[in-house]
């Protein structure tokens, strides 16, 4: 059974999830648009988001792009129609997987680049950054190893499957 829909409450977590995701770089109409696709129950088209939103469609379509290149929408489509649906991604990990691998990659260059140092100082604190990007990039694809994990026993995914989004080859990639 489903609940009554409450546009009020809809309408402030969407305006909530705009202004947490402005940090990270997110345009209030895409952070408003992750929110609608995760309260979506369904896959729903760029008109019914343009309409619901109460914004251009073209403003749906760069969000939706915007989205799908994050990780955090996925595109669907129906055989033999050229209309385009959207829906949140079945994948939790978004953008964190690139984030991951981004900062192995940090920590990798800092330690390889330890023969730089000039004084033991910036020996040491080239030493502490690797160390310090090296966790954070553990801490987060341990969170991802657990969360696949579950998703692979939900979903019938063969354990040692990948199934996070790749890393992006250029800006019209899947994740970020």
């Amino acid at each position: 059974m489903s609940k009554a829909i409450d546009k009020e409450a809809d309408c402030r977590f969407m305006d909530e999830m705009a202004s947490l995701m402005m940090p990270w770089g997110w345009p209030r109409n895409v952070g408003r648009m992750y929110a609608y696709l995760l309260l979506s129950d369904k896959p729903v088209t760029l008109d019914t988001i343009s309409e619901d939103l109460r914004i251009a469609k073209s403003n749906a379509s760069v969000a939706a792009r915007t989205l799908e290149q994050f990780g955090n929408a996925r595109r669907h489509s129906e055989p033999g129609s050229k209309r385009i649906y959207y829906s949140a991604p079945d994948i939790l990990s978004g953008p964190f997987a690139f984030t991951s691998q981004l900062l192995g990659r940090i920590s990798g260059l800092l330690a390889s680049h330890k023969a730089l140092a000039r004084t033991d100082a910036v020996d040491a604190r080239l030493d502490d950054m690797a160390g310090f990007y090296a966790e954070i990039r553990d801490a987060i694809q341990g969170v991802l190893d657990r969360y696949a994990g579950i998703a692979s026993a939900v979903e019938g995914v063969p354990d040692g499957e990948e199934p996070s989004p790749s890393l992006p080859s250029s800006s019209a990639t899947r994740t970020r």
